[in-house]
């Protein structure tokens, strides 16, 4: 496996969706994409099983950022600031996911504290910033 640590992104899982509705489970075969970077992003995910590698084209190819397994959640950036997917995220091996839809990303978002939200999106665009230019300087 390549240097790129698996991350310590553990979340609670939220017990329903949107109406009370229970969340959708997908599975996703080894080496299945899952999602593209530059793509529309209306859903975060959370491994239950699996392991997915989370990666991005640079100025010298792809570069993998890390990865995820067991009650991490990834792909969350784009609901919540509403910009395009900024890596691509693929199933190492067979995977399933809890799907967190974009409408109980913001409900959540809009019932917390302001000063808590605004943080938030302060350091999303944060860490899109420092990740381009990371992965466009990078001589990996």
């Amino acid at each position: 496996m390549p240097e790129a640590q698996i991350q310590n992104r553990k979340v609670s899982v939220p017990k329903n969706g949107p109406g009370n509705r229970p969340l959708d489970v997908v599975n996703y075969p080894a080496g299945g994409t899952i999602f593209a970077e530059g793509s529309p992003g209306f859903r975060a995910f959370i491994v239950q099983t699996g392991l997915v590698e989370i990666s991005r084209v640079g100025t010298n190819g792809q570069r993998v950022l890390g990865y995820v397994g067991h009650g991490e959640v990834f792909g969350e950036m784009a609901p919540v600031d509403n910009e395009p997917r900024m890596a691509s995220a693929k199933a190492v091996k067979d995977t399933t996911c809890v799907v967190i839809p974009e409408e109980l990303l913001k409900a959540k978002i809009e019932g917390a504290d302001p000063f808590i939200r605004d943080l938030m999106y302060v350091l999303i665009r944060g860490l899109r910033q420092v990740t381009k230019t990371l992965t466009d300087t990078s001589d990996d």
